[in-house]
């Protein structure tokens, strides 16, 4: 294989493993009319593509979440006065004058900055300065599960036969004996003749009613969970950009009094998708002792590889539920949640596949719970 050969294959493959949506210069196509009074000039046409590249920034922000949508509406003036800045490149698809309404129609195909924008929408036009205190310090307990035994059950089958009978039956028996006597001159002789009938009528009804029931009973899955580093490290990533400051779980732990253990998060991770009453409770009890104002946590589970129908390289979905807690008043409040949302993740190999798949699964569900709290005012 040659050089270019091995390079365009190497490109095919990590533009396979990225999401569209989440690309750092996405190409968007923007479009927009703008009317005029008396003739179409160089300043209408300079005012249509301004407002086609904000409308291309618009579509961009709208495939992420509500919550950064929201904030970009929040922050328009301020975007739409700067949008040059936040465009690579345009290129004009089409554009068309219509002379009856006095009005300039024009579409556009636009390279987004993305990386640029996402920083601009990190932080509410309303929202407060970070402080320098612990209100703005958050930690997580995300974790990655994979299937370790599933244990299926049988349907339990339960049938039921009610019968119902009826019947009638009559007989009826009719003899006739009848006696003759002769006599003759040297003999006399007797004689008995008997006739007999009998008629029988039997009639009979059977009527069968079948039903009954079947319980079926949910899969029983044990789960085997694992620390990964891609996830502290996309999550930590997006919510320093959000104005954060991140504390690593372990260091959290040492500092709750004993309440917070990721060993009991973990055992109760691997055997369903709740926190039992009892570890969720001494968990934002001890973050809230240790001086942490949030508290982030969820799972991301690790599906079964398949091989991706378009690229043939193999192909691996992580499924992501998580949510935000304030910790810092008398009773945890869900602040954000994400999920479950399916992430997939391509690679030559498992491993390439999973790594990718959790670490956009990750970010992505850091970011729209970070968008959320953005839009809250909260940094």
């Amino acid at each position: 294989m040659s050089m270019i050969s091995r390079f365009v294959a190497c490109a095919l493959l990590l533009a396979a493993g990225c999401s569209p949506a989440l690309a750092e210069t996405p190409s968007v196509k923007g479009m927009a009319s703008v009317p005029y009074q008396r003739k179409l000039d160089s300043g209408v046409r300079q005012q249509a593509l301004a407002s086609a590249k904000l409308n291309a920034l618009e579509r961009y922000v709208a495939d992420s979440n509500a919550a950064r949508m929201r904030v970009f509406d929040e922050k328009r003036t301020q975007i739409a006065g700067a949008v040059d800045s936040y465009i690579l490149g345009a290129t004009v698809l089409s554009e068309s004058d219509d002379k009856d309404a006095h009005t300039y129609s024009v579409v556009i195909r636009a390279d987004v900055n993305g990386t640029r924008l996402q920083n601009a929408l990190g932080a509410s036009a309303s929202a407060p300065a970070a402080s320098q205190g612990q209100g703005n310090l958050i930690t997580f307990l995300f974790m990655a599960r994979m299937q370790d035994s599933v244990k299926s059950f049988q349907d339990r089958v339960y049938q039921r036969a009610d019968v119902h009978g009826s019947g009638s039956h009559a007989s009826n028996k009719h003899e006739q004996t009848t006696e003759s006597e002769s006599i003759g001159a040297s003999s006399i002789g007797t004689g008995d003749r008997i006739r007999s009938h009998t008629s029988e009528r039997s009639d009979s009804t059977m009527v069968v009613e079948s039903g009954g029931s079947v319980t079926r009973k949910a899969d029983k899955i044990d789960w085997t969970v694992t620390p990964s580093s891609e996830i502290n490290t996309a999550m930590t990533g997006v919510f320093s950009d959000a104005g954060f400051q991140v504390v690593e779980a372990e260091y959290v732990e040492s500092e709750s009094h004993g309440l917070l253990s990721i060993a009991a998060v973990r055992k109760d991770f691997s055997k369903g998708d709740e926190l039992a009453p009892a570890t969720m409770r001494n968990t934002a009890n001890g973050v809230r002792a240790a001086g942490i104002g949030y508290l982030a946590e969820g799972t991301l589970d690790v599906g079964i590889r398949d091989t991706d129908p378009v690229s043939g390289n193999v192909r691996v979905f992580v499924t992501v539920t998580g949510k935000v807690l304030d910790v810092g008043g008398r009773f945890p409040r869900t602040l954000s949640s994400v999920g479950p949302v399916q992430y997939a993740g391509l690679g030559p190999t498992e491993t390439v596949a999973r790594t990718n798949a959790l670490k956009l699964a990750a970010e992505s569900a850091a970011r729209q719970m970070a968008d959320e709290l953005t839009a809250k005012g909260i940094r």
